[in-house]
């Protein structure tokens, strides 16, 4: 939009530093020596020159790598921690001896007891499935939905579980009627 004039930087040429005829750029980097450069006919060196292994060695004077230091932290040994003289330091000069048992038991751990109830639980319903015509103790979610309407709509417990094939008891642990209830399509949360 608008005129040319309000467009300067499309109008305007560059302009480049410019060197007297003949000279050339100065040097970022200092020439290579002689032994480091390409053969001319080439082929590889398979010899190092004096400057090869010059270029090759590390200029890094660390006092890690230096072999006085190192002896000398040799010398001085391990170190060991003293304990503070304060009332919330945990140091201490001998580590506490646990028990033969580092863990917790497993009757303590929460992860382990959950899934050992879930293995109980996994083989009592495989023990269900191969034994199907005792009654289910196991729902799956229509089973479920399907016993919690017709408890909603007042069917006793005993004629659910006749209905629906579940072992007597099954639907008395969900809970007295409207404790629960399905979701049926239509309804608002």
């Amino acid at each position: 939009m608008g005129s040319k004039v309000s467009k300067p930087a499309q109008s305007a040429t560059r302009k480049f530093p410019s060197r007297a005829p003949g000279t050339s750029a100065p040097p970022s980097r200092p020439p290579r020596p002689a032994a480091a450069q390409p053969r001319s006919d080439g082929r590889a060196s398979f010899t190092k020159s004096d400057a090869i292994k010059a270029d090759s060695m590390d200029p890094d004077t660390n006092p890690l790598t230096n072999p006085a230091f190192s002896q000398r932290l040799r010398q001085m040994g391990v170190a060991v921690p003293n304990p503070t003289l304060s009332n919330s330091s945990t140091a201490s000069p001998f580590p506490k001896q646990q028990g033969p048992h580092i863990f917790p038991s497993p009757e303590q751990n929460p992860t382990l007891s959950a899934l050992e109830a879930r293995k109980h639980f996994e083989e009592s319903a495989d023990l269900e499935f191969q034994n199907m015509g005792q009654g289910r103790e196991f729902l799956d979610v229509g089973t479920l939905k399907q016993a919690l309407i017709l408890q909603a709509q007042g069917t006793p417990a005993a004629d659910i579980e006749k209905r629906l094939r579940l072992k007597s008891g099954v639907v008395k642990r969900l809970g007295p009627r409207g404790v629960t209830s399905p979701l049926v399509a239509g309804d608002v949360l």
